[in-house]
Protein backbone atom coordinates (compact mmCIF):
# COMPACT_ATOMS: atom_id res chain seq x y z
CA UNK A 1 0.00 0.00 0.00
CA UNK A 2 1.11 3.35 -1.15
CA UNK A 3 -1.12 5.88 0.24
CA UNK A 4 0.98 7.30 3.06
CA UNK A 5 -2.00 9.81 4.52
CA UNK A 6 -0.93 9.72 8.07
CA UNK A 7 -1.35 13.36 9.72
CA UNK A 8 -4.75 15.36 11.38
CA UNK A 9 -4.09 18.13 8.53
CA UNK A 10 -3.76 15.55 5.51
CA UNK A 11 -6.81 13.64 6.54
CA UNK A 12 -8.72 16.95 7.07
CA UNK A 13 -7.52 18.36 3.51
CA UNK A 14 -8.24 14.87 1.88
CA UNK A 15 -11.76 15.39 3.27
CA UNK A 16 -12.50 19.02 2.08
CA UNK A 17 -11.40 17.63 -1.22
CA UNK A 18 -13.53 14.91 -1.41
CA UNK A 19 -16.44 15.59 0.58
CA UNK A 20 -18.44 17.50 -2.21
CA UNK A 21 -17.26 15.12 -4.98
CA UNK A 22 -18.18 11.78 -3.52
CA UNK A 23 -20.45 12.39 -0.41
CA UNK A 24 -21.57 8.92 1.57
CA UNK A 25 -22.25 5.70 -0.31
CA UNK A 26 -25.78 5.70 -0.86
CA UNK A 27 -28.32 3.49 -2.81
CA UNK A 28 -27.04 2.98 -6.91
CA UNK A 29 -28.56 5.92 -8.80
CA UNK A 30 -28.89 8.28 -5.85
CA UNK A 31 -27.82 11.66 -6.30
CA UNK A 32 -28.01 13.12 -2.89
CA UNK A 33 -24.44 13.33 -0.92
CA UNK A 34 -26.51 13.06 2.39
CA UNK A 35 -26.25 10.69 4.94
CA UNK A 36 -29.29 7.91 5.49
CA UNK A 37 -29.92 8.78 8.57
CA UNK A 38 -30.17 5.18 9.73
CA UNK A 39 -27.29 4.06 8.37
CA UNK A 40 -24.71 4.24 10.98
CA UNK A 41 -21.26 2.82 9.75
CA UNK A 42 -18.58 0.94 11.93
CA UNK A 43 -15.35 0.38 12.01
CA UNK A 44 -13.99 -2.40 13.81
CA UNK A 45 -10.16 -2.58 14.99
CA UNK A 46 -9.39 -6.05 15.87
CA UNK A 47 -6.34 -6.12 18.19
CA UNK A 48 -4.91 -9.85 18.03
CA UNK A 49 -3.60 -11.10 21.56
CA UNK A 50 -4.43 -8.16 23.53
CA UNK A 51 -5.93 -8.35 27.16
CA UNK A 52 -7.97 -5.79 28.44
CA UNK A 53 -6.39 -5.60 31.93
CA UNK A 54 -3.32 -5.43 30.46
CA UNK A 55 -4.77 -2.34 28.14
CA UNK A 56 -6.03 -0.77 31.42
CA UNK A 57 -2.57 -0.74 32.73
CA UNK A 58 -0.12 0.09 30.20
CA UNK A 59 0.35 4.49 28.89
CA UNK A 60 -2.51 3.93 26.11
CA UNK A 61 -4.13 7.04 26.33
CA UNK A 62 -6.43 6.48 22.68
CA UNK A 63 -7.45 2.91 24.17
CA UNK A 64 -8.57 4.92 27.61
CA UNK A 65 -10.25 7.44 26.02
CA UNK A 66 -12.44 4.90 24.01
CA UNK A 67 -13.44 3.11 27.40
CA UNK A 68 -14.12 6.62 29.04
CA UNK A 69 -16.18 7.90 25.93
CA UNK A 70 -17.85 4.42 25.03
CA UNK A 71 -19.06 1.08 27.12
CA UNK A 72 -16.68 -1.87 27.41
CA UNK A 73 -17.05 -5.58 28.53
CA UNK A 74 -14.49 -8.27 29.30
CA UNK A 75 -15.64 -11.73 28.72
CA UNK A 76 -14.38 -15.48 28.23
CA UNK A 77 -14.32 -17.82 25.15
CA UNK A 78 -13.71 -20.71 27.12
CA UNK A 79 -15.15 -23.74 25.12
CA UNK A 80 -13.89 -21.70 21.45
CA UNK A 81 -10.79 -22.12 20.35
CA UNK A 82 -8.41 -19.63 21.48
CA UNK A 83 -6.76 -19.08 18.22
CA UNK A 84 -6.39 -16.68 16.14
CA UNK A 85 -8.66 -18.15 12.55
CA UNK A 86 -11.77 -19.68 14.88
CA UNK A 87 -12.20 -16.35 16.91
CA UNK A 88 -11.70 -13.89 14.04
CA UNK A 89 -14.15 -16.16 12.31
CA UNK A 90 -16.81 -15.77 15.02
CA UNK A 91 -16.21 -11.79 15.40
CA UNK A 92 -16.75 -11.53 11.38
CA UNK A 93 -19.62 -13.96 11.09
CA UNK A 94 -21.67 -13.62 14.71
CA UNK A 95 -21.71 -17.69 15.18
CA UNK A 96 -18.98 -19.87 17.11
CA UNK A 97 -17.23 -22.28 16.01
CA UNK A 98 -19.48 -25.11 16.42
CA UNK A 99 -21.65 -23.63 13.32
CA UNK A 100 -18.86 -21.76 11.44
CA UNK A 101 -16.38 -24.56 11.53
CA UNK A 102 -13.49 -23.23 11.87
CA UNK A 103 -10.98 -24.66 14.74
CA UNK A 104 -7.71 -23.77 13.94
CA UNK A 105 -5.86 -21.32 11.41
CA UNK A 106 -5.94 -23.77 8.25
CA UNK A 107 -9.75 -22.82 7.79
CA UNK A 108 -10.04 -26.46 7.27
CA UNK A 109 -13.73 -27.65 7.70
CA UNK A 110 -14.76 -23.48 6.96
CA UNK A 111 -18.46 -23.66 6.47
CA UNK A 112 -18.81 -19.73 5.62
CA UNK A 113 -21.19 -20.58 2.64
CA UNK A 114 -23.95 -21.42 5.45
CA UNK A 115 -22.94 -18.92 8.17
CA UNK A 116 -21.08 -15.68 5.60
CA UNK A 117 -19.54 -13.28 7.05
CA UNK A 118 -20.82 -9.38 7.73
CA UNK A 119 -18.92 -8.48 4.30
CA UNK A 120 -21.62 -10.81 2.61
CA UNK A 121 -24.66 -10.42 4.23
CA UNK A 122 -24.19 -6.51 3.71
CA UNK A 123 -23.37 -7.32 -0.12
CA UNK A 124 -26.19 -9.74 -1.11
CA UNK A 125 -28.79 -6.91 0.57
CA UNK A 126 -27.41 -3.57 0.01
CA UNK A 127 -24.61 -3.99 -2.73
CA UNK A 128 -24.51 -0.39 -3.06
CA UNK A 129 -22.78 0.25 0.59
CA UNK A 130 -18.89 -0.45 0.93
CA UNK A 131 -17.29 -2.83 2.43
CA UNK A 132 -13.65 -2.81 3.22
CA UNK A 133 -11.26 -5.49 5.12
CA UNK A 134 -7.71 -3.82 5.77
CA UNK A 135 -5.17 -6.68 8.15
CA UNK A 136 -1.64 -7.25 8.66
CA UNK A 137 -2.10 -11.00 9.27
CA UNK A 138 -3.31 -13.00 5.63
CA UNK A 139 -6.00 -14.99 7.70
CA UNK A 140 -8.31 -12.37 7.67
CA UNK A 141 -8.06 -11.92 3.85
CA UNK A 142 -9.27 -15.69 3.93
CA UNK A 143 -12.15 -15.04 5.79
CA UNK A 144 -13.17 -11.72 4.16
CA UNK A 145 -12.84 -12.91 0.63
CA UNK A 146 -14.57 -16.18 1.48
CA UNK A 147 -18.01 -15.18 0.75
CA UNK A 148 -19.92 -14.50 -2.46
CA UNK A 149 -20.47 -11.60 -2.97
CA UNK A 150 -17.39 -10.91 -0.85
CA UNK A 151 -16.14 -7.56 0.63
CA UNK A 152 -15.44 -4.71 -1.98
CA UNK A 153 -11.94 -4.35 -0.70
CA UNK A 154 -9.89 -7.34 0.79
CA UNK A 155 -6.75 -6.12 1.49
CA UNK A 156 -3.11 -7.85 3.56
CA UNK A 157 -0.65 -5.53 4.26
CA UNK A 158 2.55 -6.31 2.72
CA UNK A 159 5.46 -6.85 5.51
CA UNK A 160 7.40 -3.95 6.36
CA UNK A 161 10.43 -5.46 8.09
CA UNK A 162 8.73 -5.56 11.30
CA UNK A 163 5.22 -6.45 12.99
CA UNK A 164 5.42 -2.28 14.20
CA UNK A 165 5.74 -1.12 11.22
CA UNK A 166 3.05 -3.66 9.02
CA UNK A 167 0.47 -2.10 11.63
CA UNK A 168 1.46 1.16 11.14
CA UNK A 169 0.92 0.44 7.60
CA UNK A 170 -2.50 -1.01 7.87
CA UNK A 171 -3.50 1.43 10.02
CA UNK A 172 -2.42 4.06 7.57
CA UNK A 173 -4.09 2.49 4.80
CA UNK A 174 -7.62 2.07 6.77
CA UNK A 175 -7.48 5.48 8.19
CA UNK A 176 -6.70 6.67 4.13
CA UNK A 177 -9.92 4.31 3.48
CA UNK A 178 -12.26 6.31 5.91
CA UNK A 179 -11.08 9.68 4.91
CA UNK A 180 -11.45 8.96 0.89
CA UNK A 181 -13.99 6.64 0.86
CA UNK A 182 -16.24 6.70 4.34
CA UNK A 183 -16.75 3.08 4.36
CA UNK A 184 -20.08 2.11 5.92
CA UNK A 185 -17.94 -1.06 7.31
CA UNK A 186 -14.50 -1.39 7.42
CA UNK A 187 -12.57 -4.19 9.45
CA UNK A 188 -9.04 -3.97 10.42
CA UNK A 189 -7.06 -6.15 12.35
CA UNK A 190 -3.00 -5.42 13.84
CA UNK A 191 -0.98 -7.94 14.71
CA UNK A 192 2.25 -6.79 16.97
CA UNK A 193 0.45 -7.40 20.39
CA UNK A 194 -0.22 -10.92 19.66
CA UNK A 195 3.37 -11.13 18.09
CA UNK A 196 5.00 -9.95 21.74
CA UNK A 197 2.93 -12.22 23.69
CA UNK A 198 4.74 -14.81 21.96
CA UNK A 199 8.34 -13.88 22.11
CA UNK A 200 8.10 -12.49 25.81
CA UNK A 201 4.74 -13.29 27.58
CA UNK A 202 2.08 -10.86 28.83
CA UNK A 203 4.44 -10.45 32.22
CA UNK A 204 7.70 -10.00 29.72
CA UNK A 205 9.53 -6.71 28.40
CA UNK A 206 7.88 -6.65 24.69
CA UNK A 207 3.87 -6.76 25.90
CA UNK A 208 3.90 -3.28 27.00
CA UNK A 209 5.61 -1.67 24.90
CA UNK A 210 3.44 -3.44 21.75
CA UNK A 211 0.67 -2.03 23.42
CA UNK A 212 1.66 1.21 23.68
CA UNK A 213 2.58 1.30 19.95
CA UNK A 214 -0.83 -0.57 18.97
CA UNK A 215 -2.65 2.37 20.45
CA UNK A 216 -1.13 4.82 18.69
CA UNK A 217 -2.15 3.12 15.40
CA UNK A 218 -5.89 2.64 16.95
CA UNK A 219 -5.68 6.84 17.45
CA UNK A 220 -4.74 7.39 13.73
CA UNK A 221 -7.90 5.63 12.97
CA UNK A 222 -9.93 7.08 15.73
CA UNK A 223 -8.51 10.30 14.40
CA UNK A 224 -9.76 9.57 11.02
CA UNK A 225 -13.14 8.51 11.87
CA UNK A 226 -13.91 11.44 13.97
CA UNK A 227 -12.28 13.49 11.17
CA UNK A 228 -14.75 12.55 8.49
CA UNK A 229 -17.87 12.28 11.37
CA UNK A 230 -16.97 16.15 11.69
CA UNK A 231 -16.79 17.12 8.05
CA UNK A 232 -19.86 14.99 6.53
CA UNK A 233 -22.21 14.66 9.61
CA UNK A 234 -22.30 10.92 8.95
CA UNK A 235 -22.80 8.89 12.14
CA UNK A 236 -20.50 6.45 13.52
CA UNK A 237 -19.56 3.18 15.77
CA UNK A 238 -16.20 2.10 16.69
CA UNK A 239 -15.71 -1.16 17.86
CA UNK A 240 -12.47 -2.66 19.42
CA UNK A 241 -12.20 -6.34 20.50
CA UNK A 242 -9.75 -9.14 20.32
CA UNK A 243 -9.71 -12.85 19.40
CA UNK A 244 -7.87 -14.18 22.58
CA UNK A 245 -5.66 -13.40 25.47
CA UNK A 246 -2.10 -15.12 26.36
CA UNK A 247 -0.34 -16.83 28.75
CA UNK A 248 2.20 -14.74 31.09
CA UNK A 249 4.74 -16.45 29.90
CA UNK A 250 3.51 -16.67 26.15
CA UNK A 251 1.35 -18.42 23.62
CA UNK A 252 -2.31 -19.18 23.28
CA UNK A 253 -4.35 -22.21 22.16
CA UNK A 254 -5.47 -23.47 25.34
CA UNK A 255 -8.05 -23.47 27.97
CA UNK A 256 -6.87 -21.44 30.28
CA UNK A 257 -8.49 -18.18 31.88
CA UNK A 258 -5.76 -16.29 30.27
CA UNK A 259 -5.99 -17.82 26.94
CA UNK A 260 -9.66 -17.60 26.86
CA UNK A 261 -10.05 -13.69 27.61
CA UNK A 262 -11.80 -11.59 25.25
CA UNK A 263 -13.23 -8.10 24.99
CA UNK A 264 -15.35 -5.75 23.42
CA UNK A 265 -15.29 -1.95 23.68
CA UNK A 266 -18.15 0.02 21.59
CA UNK A 267 -17.91 3.96 21.21
CA UNK A 268 -20.52 5.49 19.20
CA UNK A 269 -24.19 7.06 19.51
CA UNK A 270 -26.29 5.69 22.56
CA UNK A 271 -23.35 3.65 24.02
CA UNK A 272 -23.18 4.81 27.69
CA UNK A 273 -19.48 6.44 28.57
CA UNK A 274 -17.49 4.83 31.06
CA UNK A 275 -19.42 1.85 31.93
CA UNK A 276 -18.47 -1.29 31.82
CA UNK A 277 -20.98 -4.36 30.56
CA UNK A 278 -19.47 -7.87 31.16
CA UNK A 279 -22.23 -9.61 29.06
CA UNK A 280 -20.67 -8.00 25.59
CA UNK A 281 -18.79 -11.35 23.87
CA UNK A 282 -17.15 -11.14 20.49
CA UNK A 283 -20.13 -12.94 18.80
CA UNK A 284 -21.93 -9.66 18.60
CA UNK A 285 -19.91 -7.97 16.92
CA UNK A 286 -21.11 -9.20 13.66
CA UNK A 287 -24.75 -8.52 14.70
CA UNK A 288 -24.20 -5.08 15.88
CA UNK A 289 -22.56 -4.12 12.08
CA UNK A 290 -25.92 -5.48 10.11
CA UNK A 291 -28.22 -3.11 12.79
CA UNK A 292 -26.15 -0.49 12.03
CA UNK A 293 -26.84 -0.68 8.56
CA UNK A 294 -30.59 -1.72 8.53
CA UNK A 295 -29.98 -4.63 7.77
CA UNK A 296 -32.52 -7.85 9.35
CA UNK A 297 -30.82 -10.18 11.83
CA UNK A 298 -30.71 -13.70 9.90
CA UNK A 299 -32.24 -16.32 12.66
CA UNK A 300 -29.00 -18.56 13.06
CA UNK A 301 -26.76 -15.94 14.77
CA UNK A 302 -25.41 -16.85 17.96
CA UNK A 303 -24.56 -13.24 18.99
CA UNK A 304 -27.06 -10.14 19.44
CA UNK A 305 -26.35 -6.34 18.72
CA UNK A 306 -24.44 -4.77 21.70
CA UNK A 307 -26.88 -3.37 23.72
CA UNK A 308 -26.57 0.13 24.90
CA UNK A 309 -28.11 -0.27 28.60
CA UNK A 310 -26.19 -1.83 31.04
CA UNK A 311 -27.72 -4.42 33.11
CA UNK A 312 -28.14 -3.09 36.45
CA UNK A 313 -26.05 -6.34 37.93
CA UNK A 314 -23.30 -7.94 36.07
CA UNK A 315 -21.95 -11.17 36.32
CA UNK A 316 -17.84 -11.58 36.86
CA UNK A 317 -16.75 -11.88 33.70
CA UNK A 318 -19.35 -13.19 30.82
CA UNK A 319 -18.67 -16.42 29.90
CA UNK A 320 -19.59 -18.78 26.23
CA UNK A 321 -23.10 -19.47 26.68
CA UNK A 322 -23.26 -22.90 27.86
CA UNK A 323 -25.66 -24.41 25.21
CA UNK A 324 -22.68 -24.24 22.64
CA UNK A 325 -21.21 -27.34 22.74
CA UNK A 326 -17.67 -27.11 22.79
CA UNK A 327 -16.78 -29.72 19.43
CA UNK A 328 -13.35 -30.25 18.46
CA UNK A 329 -10.75 -27.60 19.77
CA UNK A 330 -8.15 -28.57 17.34
CA UNK A 331 -4.87 -27.53 18.33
Amino acid sequence: MTNNITSPKALSLLLAAGAVAAGVVGAAGTASAAPTPSVTKTVVIGLDGTMLDYVKDANTPNLHRLIAEGTSGQSSILGHPTISGPSWSTILTGVWHTKHGVVDNSFNGSRYDQYPTAFTRIEQVKPELRTASISTWGGIATIAGSGTPKADVVVTTPGAGSEAATDAATATAVAAEIASNGPDFVFTQLDQVDGAGHSSGTVGSEYAPALERVDAEVGKIVDAVDARSNATGEKWTIIVTSDHGHKPNGGHGGQSAEEATTFVIARGAGYQAGVADDEYTIADVAPTVLDNLGIAQPADLDGAPLPKTAPTVTGSIGRLPSWIPTGSLGS
